[in-house]
Formats: structure tokens, C-alpha cells, sequence
């Protein structure tokens, strides 16, 4: 199994919470690492009552500055847990939710984890997928404004999801042969152009090219309305499906999954996940943050057999 460095994220929320939970579960190992700041941990350590001797938390590594701005903080521990994981074969990235609008406010010039991780690792073949025991869902276009998606969709982004969504599917989750159901853009896959050209112009052909690039190992199907397509998924009629834009995809993944879901990035030269929940510093501090989502990241980050048990 692979050894996990993991990032304090946003210190203000409830990353470094999350982080002293786990350890208190016995959810991290002796050859895990922890980029955060010291001062603040033991801050909470109070307020959480975890045995921070037992859980050797003295092995944080390395420490951060704790009197900088949270978003400065949050930004140096992730680039240091990246720095990690590039030198070291064997481990694994496990990332707590960053501030985004307050790294973006600091100089960050990235919209989110996923983009930031795409380019320490010089790659833009990489696809954001959510995973959860129920539905497994890759998105075509990530972090951009709703007007934006339809003149940035294209078959390129398409196929990109589909052959990273069957790689996880297969080299990740065990599944033989996936079925992949592949979304409309538009309401009722565009009815047969009535409701847009999306679909015969740029999905369709997308569908095809998946089709003949991966038929032996995956079927595909598609386009299919996504109002439609997500409720078959449930009941297992997919083994994931490629959403073409963010909260088409979120929005239903987090009705069933938000205590267990998962952020994974694929295409990137290490394996990366991150809870699949935000900084939520509205509870961070009051030893109520719920680690489960958490605890499964780190389960499919190391590579356990049973993340969902």
C-alpha cells in the first residue's frame, strides 16, 4: 500500500480538524506525513481530546510557519505535500479543502486543487472525477463559469474524461469491463437538436471516438439526459458517467454522497485525493466536523481493498 503525505489545507477550516480526527481513528501510519502547522494542531488538540503523543504527531513534516495568512499557509502546505510526492514513488497526495477565492486574493493563480496539480505536473491530460460506493462521475470542464461551458466543451475534453473515468473504473475499483453512460449538455440530451446542437456536434462524436479507442475494455453510451442517466446509475445500471460540467455532476453526487465521496484526480504522475466537502469554517474549531469523507480519501489514496466498509 502507498505511504500518504498529507496537506493541513484552509487552517481557518475544518482541514486540520479533520487531520487531528483521523489520527485520533488510527487512520494514519507510521510512514504517513503530515504538512501542517504545528502550533495550530496543538491548539486543537484541547478542544478535540486527542492523545497527541500516541498518534506521534511530533513527526509533522515539514512544519509551517504558523503567524502568516491562512491562505498563505494553506497554499505553502500544498506546494510542499506536491513537492513530496514527486520525489517519493510510493506515496500518495491527500489534500484537506483549500479557501479558493482567498489563495486566488493572495496571487494563487489557479482556480482549484485540480489545476494547480495539473500544472506542478506540467500535464493537461488530467479529469477531476467524484467517486462514492453509489456513483462514480467525471467531468468534461471543471471550474469555469456556467456561460462559459458550451464554446469550452469539446470532443478533446470529452474523450479526456471517458479514458480517465475508465481507468479509475478498472485500475482503481475493480471493474472488468465498465459500462459508462457519457451526459447531455442540454435538457433531455437536446431532444434530438430541438433543445441545441451540442449533442450531434460535439458529444456524439465524442461517444464514437471512446467507442473506437477503448470498445474492448468499456462500453459507452450516450448522449443521455442526465436527469434521466443519474438515477439509473444509482441503481447500478453504470459504473460511472461523464458529466459535462461541474455542479451537473456535483449536484447529484453530493445528495448521495456527501459523508463518503471522493475527489480524485487521474492523469497526474502520483495518485491524489481529497475529501468531498469544503472548508466549511462555519463548524471548524468545534470538534463536530464529520471524518468520513476524509477517512475514505485516505483509504483510496493508499490503495485499501475496502474504502466504503
Amino acid at each position: 500500500m502507498r505511504r500518504l503525505v498529507l496537506t493541513q489545507g484552509d487552517p481557518d477550516g475544518i482541514g486540520p480538524e479533520l487531520l487531528l480526527r483521523v489520527a485520533s481513528l488510527g487512520g494514519l501510519g507510521a510512514d504517513d506525513r503530515v504538512v501542517a502547522g504545528r502550533e495550530h494542531l496543538s491548539r486543537l488538540v484541547a478542544t478535540l481530546n486527542v492523545d497527541w503523543a500516541r498518534q506521534g504527531w511530533a513527526r509533522i513534516e515539514p512544519r509551517l510557519a504558523d503567524d502568516v495568512p491562512p491562505a498563505v499557509s494553506q497554499v505553502a502546505a500544498l506546494a510542499r505535500g506536491v513537492d513530496a510526492v514527486l520525489m517519493d514513488s510510493r506515496a500518495a497526495l491527500v489534500t484537506a479543502p483549500i479557501d479558493k477565492a482567498a489563495c486566488v486574493a493572495q496571487g494563487f493563480r489557479h482556480p482549484g486543487h485540480t489545476e494547480y496539480l495539473a500544472a506542478r505536473a506540467e500535464t493537461d491530460d488530467v479529469a477531476m472525477l467524484l467517486v462514492g460506493p453509489r456513483l462514480r462521475v467525471a467531468l468534461a470542464t471543471i471550474h469555469i463559469p456556467l456561460s462559459q461551458v458550451p464554446r469550452t466543451l469539446d470532443e478533446t475534453a470529452i474523450v479526456r474524461a471517458g479514458t480517465h473515468l475508465l481507468a479509475a473504473l478498472r485500475q482503481l475499483l475493480g471493474v472488468r469491463r465498465p459500462r459508462i453512460g457519457v451526459l447531455g449538455l442540454n435538457p433531455h440530451a437536446g431532444e434530438q437538436g430541438v433543445l441545441g446542437d451540442d449533442e450531434p456536434r460535439v458529444i456524439e462524436p465524442a461517444v464514437a471516438e471512446l467507442r473506437r479507442r477503448h470498445g474492448q475494455s468499456a462500453e459507452f453510451l450516450g448522449p443521455l439526459p442526465a436527469d434521466a442517466a443519474f438515477p439509473q446509475h444509482a441503481e447500478g445500471r453504470y459504473d460511472g458517467v461523464v458529466a459535462m460540467y461541474h455542479d451537473q455532476g456535483l449536484a447529484p453526487f453530493k445528495l448521495l454522497h456527501v459523508r463518503d465521496g471522493v475527489n480524485l484526480t487521474m492523469g497526474l504522475p502520483f495518485v491524489r485525493t481529497s475529501p468531498d466537502h469544503g472548508t466549511a469554517k462555519d463548524i471548524a474549531g468545534q470538534g463536530v466536523a464529520d471524518p468520513s469523507s476524509m477517512l475514505c480519501a485516505i483509504r483510496l489514496a493508499r490503495g485499501e481493498a475496502e474504502v466504503w466498509a
